[in-house]
């Protein structure tokens, strides 16, 4: 036998306890508070916050008692709980129940006790608000209500503690959650202020990362980020960017795509919260974007020479026609043979000769300008648009381009092989198209070859 009763519905009483999260934990001033409320209310010596365990009762705050637990089975509490309201004791020497208690017959002359149950939602009681006094007392209906009570404090104290663990809890699962993404993850509010984002965001953002601080407001950190050089697109039109990107974040839609330093994309995704604010995610797409650039360099190159392929150039060479009639600039356009190729192969082998065009294209690249586009138009043909040159530039280009092949010989294997070009030049004219252009390269080309090889021959 446990020598005290037992609730019906003890298990869950317990469970409910220990949800709480509650015992042996230190003292808080909510609950000291209550305790001494109640010495001072009802004008009694001892005040208790009881929490009834399985075999003991814990004191969550105490006034006049020293021991911070005790036995369940002389605890007064342990019958309160058993109680739908108030438990009342005037004088336990006149109790069947408590008269022979150790806390009445004992040092502690136990007379009068009053315990509301502390009544958790389901209506579980999990301990009692007690009240005990040394000498035998009324209890009026007064008393009862006042008791009963500071009692539903304690029990909304304990919920509102466990409202905020579980906020905790729940916060805590939220950022830990948040920090396992692989991609960055951020959440203004509806001012635009923001609310909380996680490392991976801070990390992606670098030059800006000291900024993301709870409460900032996003037009200032896009503003102050432009200034710190973050976004490599706003360099010399910051105010345009600016604008565009807070117009583009108060109007998400579809995603983005954000150019940081140091080769870095970003997809930018944002949509807004049902209170008006941001979520925003942020997916490194850098690795894509390098993808994409191979593709297209396999696209727009000749597989073996790294030239542009024909295609490609005559794309390229039409847009700068078109830009230097618009704004009446000068081009030139050379056309450019590999001499005796033929004889290299037959002598030396296709191999030798894939590497004398291989090593060709790097040569003229170090000559031309960067901006300069060089195009293979068939096996051995080369051409060149030089954009912003007249005639006499384009002729002084061609033959440092004619020497930069002809002064070295090529190494394959060990071997030198002499070789050469020749090169036809013709310069743009007000009226002519592309097409008429080449053709007229071409021409200067078929002169060169017939004065020799090896030489640089203009088109009238």
């Amino acid at each position: 036998m446990h020598g005290y009763p037992l609730p019906e519905n003890e298990i869950q009483r317990l469970t409910k306890l220990r949800e709480y999260q509650i015992l042996d934990s230190l003292p808080e001033a909510t609950y000291d508070r209550v305790v001494r409320l109640a010495t001072i209310n009802f004008n009694v010596p001892i005040a208790l916050i009881s929490l009834i365990e399985d075999e003991r009762q814990w004191f969550k705050a105490k006034i006049g008692f020293s021991e911070q637990d005790a036995s369940r089975s002389t605890s007064f509490c342990a019958h309160t709980i058993c109680q739908d309201d108030i438990y009342v004791i005037e004088n336990a020497l006149n109790s069947e129940v408590f008269s022979q208690n150790p806390s009445v017959i004992g040092d502690a002359h136990v007379r009068f006790y009053a315990g509301a149950p502390l009544r958790a939602p389901g209506g579980l009681n999990i301990g009692t608000l007690a009240i005990i006094d040394t000498k035998p007392r009324k209890f009026s209906d007064e008393e009862v209500w006042s008791l009963r009570c500071l009692a539903e404090m304690v029990i909304d104290a304990l919920e509102m503690r466990s409202m905020i663990d579980r906020a905790e809890r729940s916060e805590q699962r939220l950022i830990d959650a948040m920090e396992s993404l692989p991609n960055g993850f951020v959440l203004y509010d509806k001012n635009d202020r923001l609310v909380i984002c996680n490392q991976r965001y801070r990390d992606l953002y670098a030059k800006s990362a000291d900024l993301m601080v709870p409460g900032a407001f996003f037009s200032e950190i896009i503003r102050k980020g432009v200034e710190r050089g973050q976004y490599i697109e706003a360099v010399g039109r910051e105010e345009e960017w600016i604008a565009k990107r807070l117009k583009d974040h108060n109007n998400p839609g579809e995603p983005i795509e954000q150019k940081l330093p140091d080769d870095k994309w970003l997809r930018v995704q944002e949509r807004r919260t049902s209170e008006g604010g941001f979520v925003g995610f942020r997916i490194d797409i850098s690795q894509l974007k390098q993808q994409e650039r191979k593709l297209e360099q396999l696209a727009w190159t000749d597989s073996l020479t790294s030239a542009l392929n024909r295609h490609r150039f005559m794309e390229l060479a039409g847009k700068e026609l078109d830009r230097a009639k618009r704004h009446n600039h000068e081009m030139s356009f050379m056309l450019l043979d590999a001499d005796h190729f033929k004889q290299i192969n037959d002598e030396y082998g296709h191999a030798a000769g894939d590497a004398v065009l291989i090593e060709l294209v790097k040569r003229s690249t170090k000559v031309l300008r960067a901006h300069d586009l060089m195009g293979r138009f068939g096996g051995e043909e080369f051409c060149v648009l030089l954009p912003d040159v007249d005639a006499a530039g384009a002729a002084r280009a061609a033959e440092r381009l004619r020497k930069a092949v002809a002064e070295l010989p090529f190494i394959f294997e060990g071997q030198l092989i002499k070789a050469s070009i020749s090169i036809g030049v013709a310069t743009l004219a007000a009226d002519e198209g592309l097409r008429r252009l080449m053709k007229r390269a071409d021409t200067a080309l078929y002169q060169a070859k017939n004065a020799g090889r090896d030489c640089v021959q203009s088109a009238a």
